[in-house]
């Protein structure tokens, strides 16, 4: 039963994350290029009642997600964030008008399939982090927190490496939020409260890294990439970083090909792009 409730609450979080990114999207395509990574794309976001809605819905999305995370396995929750695509497929069509062909309806179908594998197949709970475990989460919040300032530095400002570090960065936010829900069930506040510093650090700036991928990258390539690593890394990284072990490994290795075929056909799709994304010759740069 935890586990259903536990992928009930990632249906949920996702759902609002998807209409954050939608809403967020729609603004960040309408400012100008030279904001990227810069502190002061959000600076303009913020004074846009519809970033800000979308804003809001991703903050309600996050502790949805921490007791998805304290009821179900990081393996099992991170996986079933993909209804996320679902969720954006549903919007193109009710909203844009987009029409569902094989590629959306075998995507939903594999985002189904592999959350029942996963279901079945990954450990119930994620367990406790092992030493080593903990100290790579760790290293990995300070690594991310600033990537967009680094990547800035680096002249990497493009569609493809502020992608990768939007769903590196948005992966890392869910193994943190193990922690500290770990760490508030051993009654351990500090250690709680540092790794919601944490998150809340990472999530300023992965949103960053987002939304400057999505002003400057088609939506039907920032996606996937985002989505993908965001849903399996996670998962894949789980029984290297817990005690906790998959009782099926086969069948969970398998759970995450098909979620990963799902993120392929469902982020590359033109109803999940457009809802994901204004495209961007609907979107001219303006002022705020």
């Amino acid at each position: 039963m935890k586990t259903l409730f536990a992928v009930l609450l990632a249906f949920a979080s996702s759902s609002l994350y998807a209409l954050a990114t939608s809403a967020q999207a729609l603004e960040a395509r309408r400012t100008p290029p030279e904001t990227a990574l810069r502190a002061s794309l959000l600076a303009r976001l913020v004074r846009r009642p519809i970033w800000l809605a979308g804003t809001a819905a991703g903050f309600l999305a996050w502790p949805v997600q921490a007791v998805a995370l304290s009821l179900g396995s990081v393996a099992l929750v991170q996986p079933a964030m993909g209804f996320g695509l679902v969720v954006l497929l549903l919007l193109g069509v009710a909203f844009l008008g987009e029409r569902v062909g094989p590629r959306e309806i075998a995507g939903v179908g594999l985002i189904i399939g592999a959350v029942g594998i996963l279901a079945w197949a990954a450990p119930s709970e994620t367990g406790s982090f092992t030493s080593a475990g903990t100290w790579v989460v760790g290293i990995g919040v300070v690594l991310i927190a600033p990537a967009p300032y680094v990547l800035r530095l680096l002249g990497l400002s493009g569609g493809l490496p502020t992608s990768l570090a939007a769903g590196l960065g948005w992966a890392w936010v869910g193994l943190a939020t193990s922690l500290v829900d770990a760490s508030i069930a051993d009654r351990h506040w500090f250690a709680a409260l540092a790794w919601a510093i944490g998150v809340g650090l990472m999530s300023f700036g992965t949103l960053l890294a987002e939304m400057t991928s999505l002003q400057s990258w088609p939506a039907t390539r920032a996606v996937p990439i985002a989505f993908g690593i965001e849903m399996l890394l996670p998962a894949a990284l789980a029984p290297a970083l817990t005690h906790a072990a998959p009782p099926h490994p086969i069948a969970f290795t398998a759970g995450l090909g098909l979620a990963s075929l799902a993120v392929l056909l469902l982020g590359t799709s033109r109803a999940v792009a457009r809802a994901a994304a204004a495209p961007q010759d609907a979107a001219p740069l303006t002022e705020p």
